[in-house]
């Protein structure tokens, strides 16, 4: 009988540097066209301009997973530099939901904490096939 890690062993480990880099493009984007719509939505104390400068540092990170994600075997510093970057993002997200817990509103929390286990659970995907990847 086939476990579901087996499974997810088996799966292309470059898959889940694509759907970063589609993800990340199109978060990214969304955030450029509505920080101000969604710093209001979520009764954000932030300065929509924190919004922007997200989603302006998601480019590049779309474009980095994407040249991971096509390269056949990325160097095994660039799939760290990655990983510590979804860590790094996982940890930023805790850090604005302790602090911010009391001054945003309902679907702001949902909305933070949403993005943050989307990431987290995309980080587990990298860590399960970075060994594949790089090898």
């Amino acid at each position: 009988m086939t476990t579901q890690a087996q499974t997810l062993r088996r799966l292309d480990p470059h898959l889940v540097y694509f759907a970063d880099a589609a993800g990340s493009l199109a978060m990214g984007a969304g955030l450029l066209v509505a920080a101000d719509q969604l710093t209001d939505l979520a009764a954000w104390a932030m300065p929509s301009a924190f919004l922007s400068v997200i989603g302006f540092l998601l480019l590049p990170w779309a474009a980095f997973n994407l040249w991971i994600a096509r390269s056949a075997r990325p160097a095994r510093i660039a799939v760290a530099a990655n990983i510590v970057g979804d860590i790094t993002w996982v940890a930023g997200t805790a850090l604005l939901v302790a602090v911010h817990a009391t001054g945003i509103s309902g679907l702001g929390m949902v909305l933070l904490v949403g993005q943050g286990i989307a990431v987290g659970g995309v980080l587990a995907l990298k860590l399960l096939g970075r060994q594949a990847l790089t090898d």
